[in-house]
């Protein structure tokens, strides 16, 4: 049994979070916040480059999920502004 006693890694953000979603593949969690953003880090907990704002939701974005195997958009996001988002991410690794 692991030792749940304190957390791996920690991450601040501006605003609560919505439903994350994470990308074995890519080894990235998207995480959806109240402030319309969705804000993207490795799993060690560093932010990894911007989702574009200029399509942003207009509302509080309620959920993420990773597409891996789609060509054009690999993830996606859905909000209370009755709008889902698909977005072409590159994460680049070290």
């Amino acid at each position: 049994m692991r030792n749940m006693r304190s957390a791996i890694s920690t991450i601040r953000l501006s605003s609560a979070a919505n439903r994350l979603s994470v990308s074995r593949s890519h080894g990235a969690i998207a995480i959806p916040l109240d402030n319309r953003h969705v804000r993207i880090y490795d799993l060690a907990g560093n932010r990894l480059p911007r989702v574009p704002n200029r399509r942003c939701h207009s509302r509080m974005v309620s959920c993420a999920a990773w597409a891996d195997d789609h060509p054009s958009c690999n993830l996606l996001s859905c909000g209370f502004d009755r709008g889902v988002a698909g977005w072409k991410v590159t994460l680049t690794k070290d």
